[in-house]
């Protein structure tokens, strides 16, 4: 399920991957510090609301009564409320931790009452509600702040000093200043990410070109060895693996031009003394197995003679190839047709491919008098058709006739220029090409070549 959603490149996967960390990360690290700074921030505006309400009580204590409001006002500030009332405000849980404190600095007998609490900004109880009316009526704005200390502490002449002290809300923890900064960090990190990866990836892009180029028999250069120890590596071995094929496939190719070659001279002596042979059945034998000979040797030099050019390749309209070849069996009087698609642009070694067409067209006219040709463009490769309306071939010897000298009963004769070699020679410059040639059956009855070349 997961690897649907996973982009294809290896780039795209770690910056994916690196950006997920950072994100993830900076959420769990944002949350630790959210979570810290409110615990400290409520234990300096505690302590600091402590030290406040002391001196205020004591000031309060040695001050006539006619100067108290004034106290007040003075000592009031954004983040304390303090006002005089007859009766206190109860909280609903005290706090016995904060009173023994304050009892202790103010100095005050067991009898003197101190109620305080520490709320949570959700556990406000209604009775300080009237502290924070009281608060929003003096700054006329809503409520911005969340009351954490709140009580009332008993005086010397019996009046109760209530007050309340509030927190500052938290900023929230993805501000504009949080985004741009992640932003800007995710930012640099995947550029340099993609450079690092992108230098990487480029040598591995040049090796899949390399390969490709390689597998449709193409010329090419030796990839030069750059990028990290393991892309060095790799190509290396990918360069000594070109060289140890292309050594391989000359000297097979040598070998097979070579003995093909020096097999010509016995056969030609063996012709020499067949003409001082009486006339008869086994002198006429004799020589139409010679020319058998002949065309085999002929065809094996033919063959190895393709393999050892190189021919460049080049752009052509594949449409109009087709088009071209079937005119010329039309003009040679040959029952050959084409079913035209429109233009079609592909890179190949034109005369390799029109000579692997030759031969599946041949073979069509042979066997079965007439041959269908047609191209169709699919997703990710060339599909080439060359359809008969013979006899067809057996379903076991679909593949066996692909071999070297492999022909079936009915082209077994003398008279036929036939070695076996035309479909192993076609199939073999179509692999030149990164191809593949198949036959089957048509369901409609005859022969069907279809060859398969990559876009």
């Amino acid at each position: 399920m997961i690897k649907r959603w996973l982009p294809a490149s290896l780039t795209a996967q770690v910056l994916l991957l690196m950006l997920g960390s950072l994100i993830l990360a900076q959420v769990i690290s944002i949350q630790i510090y959210q979570t810290e700074r409110s615990e400290t921030l409520g234990l300096v505006n505690s302590r600091f609301a402590m030290l406040r309400l002391i001196s205020v009580v004591r000031l309060l204590s040695d001050t006539p009564p006619e100067l108290h409001r004034e106290i007040l006002r003075a000592s009031r500030s954004e983040s304390l409320m303090l006002r005089l009332q007859p009766d206190p405000v109860l909280p609903e849980e005290r706090n016995a931790q904060y009173e023994r404190r304050l009892r202790s600095e103010l100095g005050f007998p067991p009898q003197r009452q101190i109620y305080i609490s520490v709320e949570t900004p959700d556990g406000l109880p209604a009775m300080a509600q009237p502290l924070r009316q009281h608060f929003d009526r003096m700054h006329g704005r809503p409520p911005t702040r969340d009351i954490r200390l709140y009580g009332a502490i008993q005086l010397d002449n019996g009046q109760w000093l209530s007050f309340s002290s509030l927190a500052d809300k938290e900023p929230p923890a993805w501000s504009s200043r949080a985004i741009l900064s992640l932003l800007l960090l995710a930012a640099v990190l995947a550029g340099v990410t993609a450079w690092l990866l992108r230098r990487v990836t480029r040598p591995l892009q040049r090796l899949t070109q390399q390969a490709e180029q390689f597998g449709r028999g193409q010329t090419t250069e030796p990839i030069d060895e750059c990028g990290p120890s393991e892309v060095r590596d790799t190509l290396a071995a990918f360069n000594r693996m070109q060289a140890r094929l292309d050594r391989f496939v000359q000297d097979r190719t040598r070998m097979l031009a070579a003995i093909s070659h020096d097999l010509r001279t016995p056969l030609t002596s063996l012709r020499l003394r067949s003409e001082f042979l009486a006339e008869g059945e086994d002198k006429q034998r004799l020589q139409e197995t010679m020319a058998t000979m002949e065309n085999m040797l002929r065809a094996t030099l033919a063959f190895a003679r393709d393999d050892q050019v190189a021919e460049p390749s080049r752009s052509i309209d594949l449409d109009s190839l087709l088009q071209s070849m079937s005119d010329d069996y039309q003009d040679q009087g040959n029952d050959v047709s084409y079913h035209s698609t429109g233009q079609c642009v592909y890179t190949c070694r034109p005369d390799l491919l029109r000579r692997a067409l030759q031969n599946l067209i041949d073979n069509a006219l042979k066997y079965a008098g007439s041959a269908e040709i047609s191209l169709v463009r699919e997703a990710t490769q060339l599909l080439i058709r060359v359809r008969d309306h013979g006899p067809g071939i057996p379903e076991a010897d679909l593949e066996q006739v692909f071999q070297p000298f492999v022909r079936l009963d009915d082209a077994r004769n003398t008279e036929s220029a036939s070695v076996g070699l035309g479909l192993s020679i076609a199939r073999t410059q179509i692999h030149r090409h990164g191809g593949e040639l198949t036959l089957r059956n048509h369901p409609q009855g005859g022969l069907e070549a279809c060859i398969r070349l990559p876009e």
